[in-house]
Parts: C-alpha cells; sequence; structure tokens
C-alpha cells in the first residue's frame, strides 16, 4: 500500500522547465535506467548486431522496452537530456562536470599485473583517479546527475555514441534533482576523485558547492573517513541511496559497504580482470558475481561481454539494485568509486531476472 501510494505522489507532481532528465520524447522525467546491450548476432532487436541497441525504462513504465532510436540516435532520452548541457555549456549562470576514466582496459590489466608483480599499493599518478563516468549538469532550477559505464562518452561538444561503447553491455541512471541536492553529489564526487575533461562552478553557485568547488580544483578526499553515504531525493521525492569510496577505503566496495549498508545478499555484474574479488561465504550478507545475462528476448551472454556496474539483492524482500561505476576487482581497490541505489519492486523486477546464473559458495 505504501508503495502505491508513493507512486502515486510521485506521478502528481507537476514538472517544469527546470533542468533535469528527459524520457524518450523529451519531456520531463523524475528518473530513467537504461540498459545498452552487447554486441551480438542475435537478431531478435534492432541494432543489436551494431552494438548500440537499448533498453529503456522510467517512472512512468513498469518493464524495461527496447529503444525505438538507438544509442546514436539524438532522440532518445539519454541524448535530450545531454542536450541541456550542449545548448547551455557557455552559461555563466550553469555548472557542470563530465568525467570519465580514460584508460583503455589493456591499460588496465598490465597495471593490475604489475601491481601482483611487484606489491605495489599505488598505481601511477594518471591512474589515481577515480574509476568512475558520468555528467552532472546544473542551474539554480536544479539539475541531473547522468551516471553511466560508457568509455569516452558524452563527448564535450555535441552528442555522439563511441565505437568503443559498442562493444560490450553498458548502464544508465538518470536522477532530476533539486538544486540544493548538488552539494551532496559535490562530497560524493570528492570522495570518488573522478578524471575530469570538461568542468564549470558557477559563480553564484561557488559557495553553496565547497566539496563540488574542490572537485573541479583538483582536490580529492583523503584520509579517514574512506566512504560516504548519502540519501538523494528526486524533484518528484524518489529517495536514491548514494555510495562512494575514496582511494584510501582499499578493499571492495559491494562486500564491505554496500551489502552491509543495505541488509541484503547481492548479485552484482562488473568488468572482473585480472585479479578478481576472492568469494566470502562467511559474511552475513553475501555478495555473487554474475556469470551468465539475459535481457528480455535476446540471446544469453557470459558476463564477460558486460562491462556495465550493476547490482541487485538477491530477494524480493529488499528489491533493490544498483548502478555505478566500480569493479570487483582488487586493482580497484585503491581507486574512489561508487554506485547508486533505488528501492523500488518494479525496478527490481525488471533488473533481478537479467542475472540468469551467479557463481555460489
Amino acid at each position: 500500500m505504501w508503495q502505491i501510494t508513493g507512486i502515486c505522489l510521485l506521478l502528481s507532481i507537476p514538472f517544469t522547465s527546470a533542468v533535469g532528465c528527459k524520457d524518450q520524447n523529451n519531456n520531463d522525467v523524475d528518473w530513467f535506467v537504461g540498459y545498452k546491450m552487447p554486441r551480438t548476432n542475435d537478431s531478435s532487436l534492432q541494432g543489436v548486431g551494431k552494438g548500440v541497441a537499448f533498453y529503456y525504462m522510467d517512472l512512468n513504465m513498469d518493464s524495461f522496452a527496447p529503444s525505438p532510436n538507438d544509442m546514436t540516435s539524438n532522440q532518445q532520452a539519454i541524448a535530450y537530456t545531454l542536450q541541456q548541457y550542449y545548448d547551455n555549456k557557455g552559461s555563466a549562470d550553469s555548472s557542470f562536470v563530465l568525467y570519465n576514466d580514460e584508460e583503455a582496459e589493456e591499460d588496465l590489466i598490465r597495471l593490475q599485473e604489475l601491481y601482483e608483480k611487484y606489491g605495489r599499493t599505488k598505481f601511477s599518478s594518471r591512474v589515481q583517479f577515480g574509476h568512475n563516468k558520468g555528467v552532472v549538469y546544473f542551474d539554480k532550477t536544479g539539475g541531473f546527475w547522468l551516471i553511466h559505464s560508457i568509455p569516452k562518452f558524452p563527448p564535450v561538444d555535441a552528442y555522439g555514441y563511441p565505437t568503443s561503447g559498442t562493444i560490450y553491455a553498458q548502464s544508465m541512471l538518470c536522477m532530476t534533482l533539486n538544486y540544493d541536492e548538488l552539494t551532496k553529489i559535490g562530497t560524493q564526487l570528492y570522495y570518488n576523485h573522478p578524471d575530469m575533461y570538461a568542468s564549470n562552478l558557477a559563480t553564484s553557485m561557488a559557495s553553496d558547492n565547497p566539496d563540488l568547488a574542490k572537485v573541479i580544483g583538483g582536490q580529492y578526499k583523503k584520509g579517514s573517513p574512506f566512504s560516504s553515504t548519502l540519501t538523494l531525493q528526486t524533484r518528484g521525492g524518489q529517495q536514491f541511496t548514494s555510495f562512494a569510496k575514496s582511494a584510501d577505503f582499499n578493499q571492495d566496495l559491494y562486500d564491505v559497504l554496500v551489502a552491509p549498508s543495505l541488509q541484503a545478499p547481492l548479485y552484482v555484474e562488473t568488468w572482473r580482470r585480472g585479479s578478481q574479488v576472492p568469494l566470502d561465504c562467511s559474511a552475513k550478507y553475501i555478495v555473487l558475481d554474475a556469470q551468465t545475462m539475459k535481457v528480455g528476448t535476446t540471446a544469453e551472454f557470459k558476463y564477460t561481454h558486460d562491462h556495465s556496474k550493476l547490482a541487485v539483492s538477491s530477494s524480493s524482500s529488499k528489491p533493490y539494485v544498483c548502478i555505478g561505476d566500480i569493479n570487483r576487482m582488487t586493482s580497484q581497490f585503491v581507486r574512489g568509486g561508487g554506485t547508486v541505489c533505488i528501492q523500488m519492486k518494479k525496478v527490481w523486477d525488471n533488473y533481478n531476472p537479467m542475472f540468469l546464473t551467479e557463481n555460489s559458495c
């Protein structure tokens, strides 16, 4: 009953032309999630053979739907949302951060091998940036936080989709937020230490957002505490839990922070290469890794074809879905990163079946 009432309240809140997430028809929407399929020979979904097909779901939907326009089109939710940044990035009244870890996966594997060979506790300064990807765009009316797993995305000047994002599956989460939530995002990014490639903090917004000012100035969290857990509330009233760890956390995010905080066992799908996180079968809330995935009518595929960073609770009694940017690899213990979780049954109902098989104790 509580969930039904909550959803009705969210739907009844009118939206204005304030900055925020856009849906598939370029209308304001409180939040959306997306899952881009890996490139495959399966012909059951248009665009999947080129690695640009994606499924979409937002507040006003009960299930994932294949997007009629693929990731290369500028007429779909991700492109519509980012267009607000492209149209106004030169404005003195707007603030934005575009960040993406730029290292090729081959470089990460090579650095992991060096870590294991020489017992290093720190990588080169180039790799000390967090392993995270996203876009934050706000003016004084509010804005959006788009979290994703797509390498080299989005471009600075105009929408486009990179070939580097076509091979593997990718994940996306967009939240529409009021202006006062920006200070929380700044704090989480301060822990994450993102590798920014475009940024601006409006003078009129600087004093309200001290941590974001530090981030844009090149500063990041050092020392204790090593993590930050904050509640974000969308403009429509939906709560999300944001988990962020610093490089000094030096442990796996999902085992040590997310599962115990949510008090729920998790299934996790992340990019896993090199030395993987050992399975802790003695944990109160066990975290298992995906082995095979399946979405909709498309054929199943192995976790090695998935670059997304997803976690779902294993039971519908606590229906959590988390979308983030850090992988379960020991090489990423010493890199900042995080995830954002929503507790909503209809979202869980769509994500949980995607995890076809997992490892086990």
